[in-house]
């Protein structure tokens, strides 16, 4: 890597939980809200899921662009497109129940939108699992059933990216003013970085293809800082920066994934 960019981050981490997702034009304040970005023609795609999902935004307007497609944007905080129980307090979990409800109603109501690229957060508490039932499990079957919910679609899953450490955005200043390597000094185990991801699962069990950028991310660790781009704002969302940065991977893995 070259020695200046090892050495530099943008944006700042003082900075980067401030600066705003890329750009996305409302269509709809009501349940779900959705949003309109990508080319300035029909929409045909959807990214969907919680903010794991929306953090994906950037990369997929290179996507959107490169296709000459129209996408829509829905996304919910904490609330991931699956149909497990949610482990929330209420009201949020009461709430969550009914915007996937409101979101299955959209689709409905949209044939248009051909594909759906699907993303959530990984770790955490999740789902409420039934007895006897793991949480990784009741993750799984709350994906299938909910995919099988959006009807006659082709489904893409997105793995979900890496966790950091919580005080990451510390770990890099420090480094910066010592002027050492932020992306190696403040990487984590793989292990600690990557859960394993229900969402993979369940696109196993229905034959769906997966979008698995891991190793932009990782090798044996998992850096915060490649190339001179903030990876994460926070302990698990991606930059927009960074985001960005994937576009042409996203769009490179699924072509390859599809034939196109």
């Amino acid at each position: 890597m070259d020695d200046a960019l090892s050495k530099t981050v943008t944006p700042r981490p003082s900075s980067a939980r401030t600066l705003p997702n890329s750009p996305c034009r409302s269509i709809s304040r009501g349940s779900p809200a959705v949003c309109r970005f990508g080319a300035d023609v029909p929409a045909s795609f959807a990214l969907v899921g919680d903010s794991h999902a929306g953090h994906w935004r950037a990369a997929f307007e290179h996507l959107a662009l490169a296709k000459g497609w129209g996408g829509v944007s829905i996304t919910r905080t904490s609330c991931p497109l699956q149909q497990a129980l949610r482990d929330l307090p209420e009201p949020r979990r009461t709430q969550c129940g009914r915007w996937k409800n409101d979101v299955f109603a959209w689709f409905a109501a949209h044939p248009e939108i051909g594909t759906v690229f699907v993303a959530g957060l990984s770790g955490g508490s999740g789902v409420v699992p039934r007895r006897e039932q793991s949480r990784y499990s009741a993750g799984v079957d709350g994906y299938l059933d909910a995919w099988r919910a959006l009807g006659a679609r082709r489904v893409v899953a997105l793995r979900d990216t890496p966790r950091f450490r919580g005080d990451t955005d510390t770990c890099i200043e420090r480094a910066l003013r010592r002027r050492q390597e932020a992306g190696t000094r403040c990487a984590v185990p793989r292990a600690f970085g990557l859960s394993r991801d229900p969402i993979v699962g369940a696109a196993a069990r229905a034959g769906a293809p997966v979008l698995d950028l891991t190793p932009f991310f990782c090798d044996s660790r998992c850096y915060p800082v490649v190339g001179g781009a903030l990876v994460v704002r926070d302990a698990n969302h991606m930059t927009g920066v960074f985001s960005s940065t994937l576009g042409p991977y996203v769009l490179r893995a699924f072509d390859r994934l599809t034939g196109s």
